[in-house]
């Protein structure tokens, strides 16, 4: 319920503020897990993308953002929960991400792990999580400004599926190569259009 009516209240201020393209959001599968995957180039990245996505998705979000008492029940009402970035593996983290997709349900993860321009340089955590999970990747590409009265433009790209990859044992070889096909696919999504 929380996090159904932020996003009313989001949605309604931030078609006010903004002019949104969107495409793509058919590619959000209707049942089952997924993992959007998207570039991040400012704070309200998280905001928009839980405007557009119709089903209620979990964020991970970064562990500085739950340090007061009040961002901690905002941020956790939201769906978000803590990862510690400086962690060479955050176990507990990896476990909620894991049980999130076991349990059918969607994620957005910032594989950037901060806001940047360039996406070449993403963290595969997204990729191991969709080998072990099974659960297909969105690559989903933000481009925007965020002035005021702006175009914010959102596209979500076709499924990475993880198929193919079956039975595999999940090496870095292939973490690797199922990453160069979600940075491929971002970046192209976020480029301006030529």
């Amino acid at each position: 319920m929380f996090y159904k009516t932020c996003r009313v209240i989001a949605w309604i201020i931030g078609h006010i503020i903004y002019r949104f393209e969107v495409t793509g959001r058919e590619n959000i599968p209707k049942d089952g897990a997924f993992l959007i995957c998207a570039n991040h180039i400012h704070a309200f990245d998280p905001i928009v993308l839980g405007i557009f996505t119709k089903r209620i998705p979990r964020f991970m979000a970064k562990k500085e953002l739950f340090k007061t008492r009040l961002s901690n029940w905002f941020f956790r009402n939201y769906g978000a929960y803590p990862i510690d970035r400086q962690a060479a593996a955050d176990m507990t983290a990896f476990r909620t991400t894991m049980d999130i997709l076991k349990s059918g349900d969607g994620l957005i993860i910032f594989s950037q792990g901060t806001r940047m321009k360039d996406f070449d340089n993403a963290k595969s955590g997204v990729a191991v999580f969709a080998l072990k999970s099974g659960a297909p990747i969105i690559p989903t590409g933000i481009r925007a400004s965020y002035k005021l009265f702006s175009k914010v433009h959102v596209h979500y790209g076709e499924p990475i599926t993880m198929d193919e990859y079956a039975g595999e044992k999940v090496k870095t070889e292939l973490v690797e190569k199922v990453m160069s096909k979600v940075i491929g696919s971002v970046t192209k999504l976020a480029a301006e259009p030529s």
